[in-house]
This record gives C-alpha cells, sequence and structure tokens, in this order.
C-alpha cells in the first residue's frame, strides 16, 4: 500500500489540473492546480541545489501556499523539514537554528529580518531563501528520492523559549500511520473541503492539513486575516466541509452564538433555550439543523464536521453545537506520536472523551494514572537529546505526562497533565482544567486561568465586558464573583477558587490555544 508520500507525488503526476490549494490576497482567492503546485516544489528544489540527504531545512513563515510547497520540496529531495513558529522572536530562534543546525531556511519578506538577525553569530553559512524574491520559473524535472519508513521526515520543536528546545524526530512512518488511520475512519469523501486556520508548524494541522488533504486530493483554503469574520466568510465562499480547529475556536464561536441568544426577545430566547434543552437529549439530525438554520447558514452551510484537537474541548461546548445539529470529533495526540492516539469517531463517540484508540495504537494507564502510548506513531526520539529519549520512551512506551482513564467501553478520558496537578496541603489533587471549564459556563466569562500560590486556588478570570456593558452590569467584580460561585457551588469546598482577579487582556496561550499555565503568577502580580 502506497504511503502519502508516494500518493502526493502520484497525485501530482496524475491529476495535473486538479485544484488543490486555494490561495487569497487583497481578498480574492486564486486557485492552484497540482501543476502550479509541481512548479512552485521545483523552483524551490532548484533554490535548494546543495540540499543532501538528511540536511535540515527551516520552514518559518505565515501560513501561505509557498508553506506547503517548501515542506514537499524539501522532504521529496531526501532533506528534513524543520517547521518553526514565525512568531518566534530571533533569539527563540537562534536556540532552535544552535540544535537543528539547518543547511537552509525558507522564508517570506515578512519574516526574513528575523532570519538574518537570527543566523548572523550561527558559526557558519547558512543559506536563507525567501519565497517572495528567490524564486525563479523552473527549468528542471521534479526531484523525488525515495525514502524508507525509517527515514526522518520531519523535527518538530515542542519548546524554543528555553534556551533549551526539543527536536522531535518523526520519521515517514510514523506521519504514513496517522494518515492512514485517519482514513481508515472512513468519515471523509471525495467532496471534502479544508480550511487551514491553525499554523502549519504545529503536527496537529501539519498532519490534518498538510499531509492528509494532499494525499486524497481534497483542496485546502487559506484565509488572509486569522479572524472569526474571515474564517466564516471563508466557511461560506469555499464550501468549507472540514474545520480543523482547538477548543479555544470553538469555545468562541459558541460564546459569540450564546450572547446573541441572550439577546433574543424574551419569548424567542426562551423558545431557542428551550430547544438546545431538548435537543441535548435527542438525535434528530435533521430536526436540529432546521431549527438552527441561522446558526448554519452563519458558520457553514456545508459544514460537515468540527474537529477539535490540542487541548480538552468544555463538554458543555461539545453538548451545545452537537444540540445545534453540528457534528464535532475530538481526539487526543502529542507531538510525540506525530500526533493522532485516539479520536471519536461520528458512529462511535461519548462528549468529554478523547475517543478510543485508532488503529495500530495501543493505550496503558499506570499506577500513578499516566497515559502511555505505543505503536507506529510514536516519535523515533528527541534530536540530539538520546537522554530525554530514554526518559520518556521505555520498552516501546511512551509516556505522555497526560494523566486520565480508560472507560469500559475503550474510550479514553484526559484528566489533567501531571505537572499542572495542584497538590493542597491536604494531600488532596486539583485539576485546574476541571474548575475552568466549570467556570466558563458562564456566558459573561470569555477566559480563565486558575493555578495555585501560597497555599491557595486562585483564578485569572477576562469577562466578556461588552455584554456586561450591554446588560447594564456597573459592579463588574462583585457581578464575576457572583457566577464564578454560582458555576463551582457544586464542586467540593477544597475545589472552589479562593481568590480571583478581573483582566482586561488575553491569558498568555501557546499558538494553538493552550494555557500557558505557569505564566499565570506573572499575570496575576500585574493586576
Amino acid at each position: 500500500m502506497k504511503t502519502f508520500y508516494e500518493k502526493v507525488y502520484e497525485n501530482i503526476k496524475e491529476n495535473p489540473e486538479k485544484e488543490i490549494l486555494i490561495g487569497k490576497r487583497g481578498g480574492k482567492y486564486y486557485p492552484i492546480t497540482y501543476s502550479d503546485f509541481k512548479k512552485q516544489v521545483i523552483s524551490l528544489q532548484e533554490a535548494l541545489k546543495d540540499l543532501s540527504k538528511e540536511d535540515r531545512a527551516v520552514i518559518f513563515m505565515e501560513n501561505r501556499p509557498e508553506w506547503i510547497s517548501s515542506f514537499y520540496a524539501v522532504i521529496f529531495k531526501g532533506g528534513i523539514a524543520v517547521p518553526v513558529d514565525y512568531l518566534l522572536s530571533s533569539e527563540e530562534l537562534f536556540n532552535i537554528f544552535k540544535d537543528s543546525q539547518p543547511r537552509y531556511v525558507i522564508t517570506s519578506s515578512q519574516n526574513e529580518g528575523k532570519v538574518r538577525e537570527a543566523v548572523k553569530d550561527i558559526g557558519y553559512h547558512v543559506k536563507v531563501i525567501n519565497v517572495d524574491k528567490d524564486l525563479r520559473p523552473p527549468t528542471n524535472s521534479l526531484e523525488f528520492v525515495d525514502r524508507n519508513e525509517e527515514d526522518v521526515l520531519v523535527i518538530l520543536y515542542t519548546s524554543g523559549t528555553t534556551g533549551n528546545p526539543k527536536g522531535v524526530m518523526l520519521t515517514l512512518g510514523n506521519l504514513d500511520h496517522n494518515v492512514k488511520a485517519v482514513e481508515k475512519l472512513g468519515f471523509l469523501n471525495d467532496k471534502d473541503r479544508f480550511i487551514a486556520i491553525l499554523p502549519f508548524h504545529h503536527t496537529y494541522p501539519l498532519m490534518t492539513t498538510v499531509l492528509l488533504p494532499l494525499s486524497l486530493k481534497l483542496p485546502v483554503v487559506f484565509i488572509e486575516k486569522l479572524t472569526p469574520a474571515e474564517i466564516l466568510s471563508t466557511m461560506n465562499e469555499q464550501r468549507i466541509t472540514i474545520m480543523i480547529g482547538v477548543p479555544k475556536l470553538y469555545q468562541v464561536i459558541h460564546h459569540n452564538i450564546m450572547a446573541e441568544i441572550k439577546r433574543l426577545p424574551s419569548l424567542k430566547r426562551k423558545a431557542v433555550e428551550g430547544a438546545l434543552k431538548l435537543f441535548r437529549k435527542v438525535g434528530a439530525q435533521p430536526l436540529k439543523r432546521k431549527f438552527f438554520k441561522q446558526v448554519h447558514d452563519r458558520i457553514g452551510k456545508h459544514l460537515r464536521f468540527m474537529i477539535s484537537g490540542g487541548a480538552k474541548l468544555s463538554e458543555e461546548v461539545w453538548r451545545d453545537f452537537e444540540a445545534m445539529g453540528f457534528n464535532v470529533l475530538e481526539g487526543y495526540g502529542l507531538t510525540e506520536t506525530s500526533p493522532l492516539i485516539s479520536v471519536n469517531r461520528p458512529d462511535k463517540k461519548k462528549i468529554g472523551s478523547a475517543g478510543v484508540p485508532v488503529d495500530g495504537v495501543e493505550v496503558k494507564v499506570t499506577e500513578s494514572g499516566e497515559i502511555a502510548v505505543k505503536g507506529p506513531n510514536v516519535m523515533k526520539g528527541y534530536y540530539n537529546k538520546p537522554e530525554e529519549t530514554r526518559r520518556v520512551i521505555r520498552d516501546g512506551w511512551f509516556y505522555t505526562g497526560d494523566l486520565g482513564y480508560v472507560d469500559e467501553d475503550g474510550f479514553i478520558h484526559i484528566t489533567g497533565r501531571a505537572k499542572d496537578v495542584i497538590v493542597l496541603e491536604s494531600g488532596k489533587n486539583v485539576y485546574p482544567e476541571d474548575i475552568e471549564l466549570e467556570i466558563l459556563k458562564s456566558p459573561y466569562i470569555l477566559e480563565v486561568g486558575v493555578f495555585c500560590e501560597e497555599g491557595k486556588i486562585r483564578a485569572l478570570v477576562r469577562p466578556d465586558f461588552e455584554l456586561l456593558v450591554q446588560e447594564g452590569i456597573d459592579n463588574v467584580r462583585e457581578f464575576i464573583r457572583e457566577e464564578i460561585l454560582r458555576a463551582t457551588k457544586h464542586l467540593q469546598p477544597y475545589k472552589r477558587v479562593k481568590e480571583f482577579k478581573v483582566v482586561d487582556r488575553e491569558l498568555p496561550r501557546t499558538r494553538i490555544g493552550k494555557l500557558k499555565r505557569f505564566l499565570l503568577p506573572q499575570v496575576w502580580r500585574e493586576f
């Protein structure tokens, strides 16, 4: 059976007129066929003329069609692609260069200055290619090097901020396992169209918007600006059927819907809230879609699936979307597992869970509650870090650092990260995410971050100030205090927030929306 790597190459040769990428510039969409894509890849390969087998090439630019062309240009030539977050500082970028020792850096005019700053003290010559200035019309044929399953295709860095970044080495076998595992689930069809929202340097969007669609001949549509209005307009204009997102994105969409419902005239609002309550309990998918037609028309008339990953999705958000007739599929994975470990299926899902393991993946839970994984999706190791590799991969099992359990039906439930668990003086364990998910049920709260300091459970809360103003609420702090008490009154007393502060800016997060919990005490002191 052909690998995704071979299938993309085959698609380029056999489907030259098929539109595979749809870019956007100046508010206008432009199609890129496999033939156009091939020309881009060749132009890049000619610029990468000295790239040898296993040489590293960093890709450091914003999401755009040339990002995907750069990725395939590198791996087809036998090199190792090193995708890096273009929002990193030149100092953080220098740390990654120092570790990965790239021969080339592929970038854009928007990011070239940062690259030049990072390479100037690296100690050897790194060739910088700017896709906006340095590419020429192709004159040669497409290079395609046969790769075996043990070949490393990608190194993905999980941290560039500490001076000690960890590069996760993923092989052709790792990545191909994930592509085949998703394909085997059988919910995609040949009419599907993806939207590229999340940054490609992260393993989740890399798998779902760079590898999977191009191997299955499914178009990927780009957005110009990362705003809710841009995303939703693109969803409808380009007939998007598959939305790849993270909980933060779905939470924002959900919050806006619920805020609009709250603004409806009393009778209509009660009818909508009653329908939501009823549809949470019954299946009737066509009826749900019909009742909430306006919501579907706004989010995406053609949307078939909302895929969520990267962090745990709120059960309330998931339930409400399902009650409105949307089909939500949440999965679980890590960079070190390529990334997919488990996922809910359209015909086999359990709200609040991360689904059942995909084909070929074994999962066990240790005595301490840590989830361990074994299978062809587990990374080769951390680049240049054998000790750290041995610490997390033992006897073929990768120890994830996530806590959870597997229920009687085989569904995985994630309860938190081992390093995030709050251990109180009483010895009791508290999972901050559980408290956050309860507080976020308030329509007046956009974000919350829970942490423990000085023996007290504290929370930073960012309210929806616009909604509070509309409802004429003057004493914001007192109102939010009441909302927190109301949302957490059913929790055991030791799990309740003892102190909170109201903040007026977004809480610190990673690029795919995970809370940077270690920074919360610092933010607390700033307010």
